[in-house]
């Protein structure tokens, strides 16, 4: 299900013009929320044993773009490369992730809920699930996939999957953004291009009315969330998001969240990191 588009325009007004008109800005599209049993679900293309998807963000003809991928309990992803980078945020269950071009599950990194995988490009990899699972997906281009053969073996030989199991993700303290919050970066340069970071927030934490310069696909991975937009925060108004769930949050529009117990969410943003908030 495609809720938004990769990236939002937003039109300069013409004072000139009658309105309403076709030039006539109507600012940025609202948050989108999809609570966990919202996520609507279809086949995953190019696998099989039950594997699920939904686009959360993006065009997958085009790129970039991200999905949720569902895992039932067993189901595997048989040796493959892509031309682009993957990288993936293991939200529920655990992965069991392979290099090269033959499955080996002795040889396999296992991958539990908050850890996550990278990808490089041409890297021939295959994936199992011990148990139901969920994974967000994020591609910097379009969705293909390529099974290997003898007659396609991948092109990049000098690198490889790197998979990284929940505590051993390195956090780091961000006074900046709440007190006892904590953030790690593990795809992209957040200065340049479009880039994934995870958040973890302890409860009590509240962020002011704020926006970005591009686009953000929130996706919860533990704990509540509470969102809201506006350039006021209204806590009445505002609407709770647990794990499973995501929010897409266009770019330039104003909006806010706070926590009432511990959550932790992995954040892919369309572009370069930034922030401005309304009232400073």
């Amino acid at each position: 299900m495609r809720h938004l588009p990769i990236a939002f325009v937003l039109l300069a007004s013409c004072a000139d013009c009658p309105c309403p008109c076709p030039c006539a800005s109507p600012g940025p599209a609202p948050l989108t929320i999809v609570q966990p049993g919202q996520v609507k679900w279809e086949a995953a293309p190019g696998f099989s044993g039950g594997m699920m998807t939904t686009i959360q963000y993006g065009d997958p003809v085009k790129g970039p773009y991200q999905a949720l991928i569902k895992f039932p309990a067993g189901a595997a992803a048989q040796p493959h490369f892509h031309k682009v980078d993957e990288f993936a945020t293991v939200a529920s269950g655990t992965l069991l992730l392979g290099t090269g071009e033959t499955v080996d599950e002795s040889k396999a990194v296992e991958v539990t809920a908050g850890g996550y995988v990278h990808i490089p490009a041409g890297v021939a990899h295959w994936a199992k699930c011990t148990s139901d699972s969920v994974i967000v997906r994020f591609a910097p281009g379009p969705r293909e996939l390529t099974p290997c053969s003898p007659e396609k073996p991948a092109p990049n030989k000098a690198a490889a999957p790197k998979g990284v199991t929940a505590k051993d993700v390195k956090w780091s303290e961000v006074p900046e953004l709440a007190k006892g919050a904590m953030r790690h970066d593990p795809y992209g340069d957040g200065k340049k291009e479009p880039h994934v970071f995870t958040l973890k927030f302890p409860a009590g934490v509240v962020r002011p009315p704020h926006w970005h310069g591009a686009d953000e696909c929130v996706t919860v991975l533990s704990g509540k969330i509470l969102f809201g937009q506006g350039e006021k925060l209204d806590e009445k108004k505002a609407v709770e998001v647990p794990a499973g769930g995501y929010v897409i949050v266009p770019a330039k529009l104003p909006h806010w969240l706070l926590t009432k117990e511990e959550a932790v969410f992995t954040v892919t943003v369309n572009g370069p990191r930034d922030i401005f908030y309304v009232n400073r």
